[in-house]
């Protein structure tokens, strides 16, 4: 049976002292999505740091299917790791920095708890390019559900330039590419392959009502990577959008 307090209290203690954990034991771990929500919400609660904003994961309907989900899975962007571009970190600060290309929306107002992908355009302030920097506190990769509960791999976040009249451009499915000290960590230029954005940001409002829960401004949503998650050990990474341009930082190794 999952138990929700002892899991979040190890999720979070290795989240707060910057260490490493084994898989969580079988005897208290969750074993569905909704288990991994309620012991992720505990460990947020737990860490004690203010939530600025919401990270979509697994963002195209293909890799939902493969793991059974019914839409992105959702986790939190936290209070002071929201960065500008050219931000730097250091290896102190992240232990598997995946490097994610997303587009990220900043919200201007709340939308309504049934409001379609369309609605919610209205209540966008602006769009920018970005950088999500995912971390695991686990020696190893885990499951889905496993994932789930740590934060959703939530770590840090650089936030770049705005789109700017990203109402009228096709923006959507263009060539993405992202670097590690110059070399290509991915490349992604199959339009299929992109986060399903404007659909992900409707699943996440009817998501965030069915627990009370809403969109407001200021907050910061990513909405999934646009070229394939790669970690690399440190260094100057960039995502580069072609035709809109490139979002980097640099992970110092210390």
């Amino acid at each position: 049976m999952t138990d929700i307090t002892a899991a979040s209290r190890i999720l979070a203690d290795a989240f707060t002292n910057h260490t490493l954990i084994d898989p969580l034991p079988e005897d208290i771990a969750p074993k569905t999505f909704e288990e991994a929500y309620a012991v992720q919400d505990a460990t947020l609660a737990q860490v004690g740091i203010a939530q600025a904003g919401w990270k979509l994961a697994v963002a195209t309907r293909a890799a939902q299917e493969k793991i059974g989900a019914d839409g992105p899975l959702v986790g939190p962007l936290l209070d002071g790791r929201i960065l500008g571009d050219g931000a730097t970190l250091t290896t102190k600060d992240i232990h598997f920095p995946n490097i994610e290309a997303e587009i990220a929306v900043v919200m201007d107002s709340t939308p309504a708890p049934d409001a379609t992908s369309s609605d919610i355009l209205d209540h966008i302030k602006s769009m920018h390019l970005a950088i999500e920097i995912a971390d695991r506190r686990y020696h190893e990769k885990q499951s889905p559900v496993q994932t789930l509960a740590d934060l959703n791999s939530t770590s840090h976040f650089i936030l770049g330039q705005e789109i700017e009249g990203w109402r009228d451009l096709g923006f959507i499915g263009g060539k993405v590419t992202t670097k590690s000290n110059g070399e290509i960590l991915a490349s992604n230029d199959d339009p299929d392959a992109w986060p399903e954005i404007f659909g992900g940001l409707e699943y996440l409002v009817g998501f965030l009502a069915k627990r009370g829960q809403s969109l407001k401004a200021g907050d910061v949503i990513t909405t999934g990577a646009c070229a394939l998650p790669t970690i690399t050990p440190f260094g100057k990474i960039e995502a580069i959008f072609e035709g809109l341009g490139t979002v980097s930082a640099d992970i110092k190794q210390v």
